[in-house]
């Protein structure tokens, strides 16, 4: 079930039952299609719209202990013996509301209707809501169960890098800090924090041209973590802002053919496992009863808001 809402030049679609991502995000007075939209059979679940990944990146083994509890995930990554982005992304959210410029959804976990092996009952809100300034997303993620639970939260957020019609230059900026550096056969951070190279570089001065070598890189963000994708051409910029709390990014733009991901993380892939200790990797969790939100924005702009 596919929910549609408008606001001003804006308008976007969320599809509840698979994780109730937004698929779509238009705005009309450009003519632009920000986030890169599925066809009519979907290549990969998360090359488009910006599907919630719960627990987000990998988990070697798909295992991990906190406070004397295991926690076991299925290994759905067999190449590289991991558990991947979790199930959320795929699972139906129920409908909450619906006005004409947002829509709230829910999912639910508990006793009688678990998540994976995950051993605790939880909620997980998405609000989407639109306005003249862009789509506003809020998550909240509710502790229903009576023991600290982990929370590792993230979005797999896919940009079209060529978001309005014609040919001209785009640049892309993330206001990075560190790189963490992968063991590329597996995918894990290694705990080796590079120097930036001529790539990372560019990111964080707003040079980085999406179209010019395939890249797939693991920051932490600094500053504000302001990402803008700025077509030169057109001289628009798409505007992606993050909560403080979502403070690990990985960029990646596969075969550097069309689309961008710029994923806002809550924590380093694989923090519970990590090689530098869980508080630098991002690891955390919601107390009993608890709830924690997580807010995003996507605008565009004119001019270069890099």
């Amino acid at each position: 079930m596919t929910e549609q809402i408008c606001a001003g030049d804006y308008t976007a679609k969320i599809n509840l039952h698979r994780g109730a991502n937004c698929i779509s995000l238009h705005n009309e007075k450009y003519g632009a299609v920000i986030l890169r939209e599925p066809g009519e059979e979907l290549d990969n679940p998360y090359l488009y719209g910006m599907p919630i990944l719960f627990p987000v990146n990998r988990i070697s083994g798909g295992a991990f202990s906190f406070e004397g509890r295991d926690y076991r995930f299925p290994v759905n990554e067999p190449a590289t013996g991991c558990h991947l982005h979790g199930m959320l992304h795929e699972t139906a959210f129920s409908l909450l509301e619906k006005r004409e410029n947002k829509v709230s959804c829910l999912y639910r976990a508990g006793e009688g209707h678990p998540y994976l092996r995950f051993p605790h009952s939880f909620e997980i809100r998405m609000d989407y809501e639109l306005s003249e300034n862009g789509l506003l997303h809020t998550t909240q993620v509710t502790n229903g169960s009576d023991t600290n639970m982990p929370v590792l939260l993230g979005f797999h957020t896919t940009f079209n890098a060529r978001f309005c019609p014609g040919d001209g230059d785009i640049r892309v900026r993330a206001k990075i800090g560190e790189e963490y550096a992968r063991n590329m056969k597996n995918y894990l951070p290694t705990g080796e924090k590079p120097s930036f190279d001529a790539v990372s570089l560019a990111l964080d001065a707003g040079a980085f041209d999406p179209f010019s070598a395939p890249i797939s890189r693991h920051y932490r963000s600094r500053a504000d973590g302001k990402m803008v994708i700025y077509d030169k051409g057109n001289d628009l910029s798409v505007v992606y802002e993050n909560d403080e709390k979502m403070g690990f990014r990985l960029i990646y733009n596969g075969n550097a053919d069309g689309y961008i991901c710029l994923e806002p993380q809550t924590s380093l892939a694989n923090s519970p496992n990590s090689p530098i200790s869980r508080e630098q990797a991002g690891f955390g969790w919601i107390e009993p009863g608890q709830t924690r939100t997580y807010i995003s924005r996507i605008r565009i702009g004119e001019g270069d808001l890099r």
